[in-house]
């Protein structure tokens, strides 16, 4: 597989810089399947987020495999293409709100150090409803 990552010029300045002994910066990326950006994660580059994807025996795909859409079907077939690109700015507060949550509701516990980066948010919006017409 192929891995092609894409930049969105407005992203430069969405990066985190996270200072410890070393500085490092880790940025948010999307897989997208079929055109359609399906899960959000953090990786610290381009090839980093490409061998999140392309990891055979990682849970990435296996959680594709198994999760499914609003349709009722799941995120990815295990064939189709998966490629990765740096999140637009509202995938990247989707993450960033979902992981804020996250701590608060103790799923990711920060006195354990549990790494905040290690957190995925699966992309599979909200189911539609049909609207009712009224009548006048």
């Amino acid at each position: 597989m192929q891995c092609l990552v894409a930049v969105p010029q407005a992203l430069n300045a969405m990066t985190l810089t996270l200072q410890s002994e070393t500085e490092f910066t880790v940025k948010t990326y999307v897989a997208i399947i079929g055109g359609k950006a399906v899960l959000a994660f953090r990786a610290e580059d381009d090839d980093e987020a490409c061998a999140m994807i392309d990891d055979q025996e990682g849970s990435m795909r296996s959680d594709l495999k198994v999760l499914v859409d609003t349709d009722g079907k799941p995120l990815w077939d295990g064939k189709s293409a998966i490629e990765a690109r740096e999140a637009t700015a509202a995938q990247h507060a989707e993450w960033e709100q979902s992981r804020d949550q996250a701590i608060s509701d103790g799923e990711i516990d920060l006195d354990a150090r549990n790494d905040p980066d290690e957190w995925n948010v699966y992309l599979m919006g909200v189911p539609r409803t049909n609207k009712v017409q009224r009548s006048q």
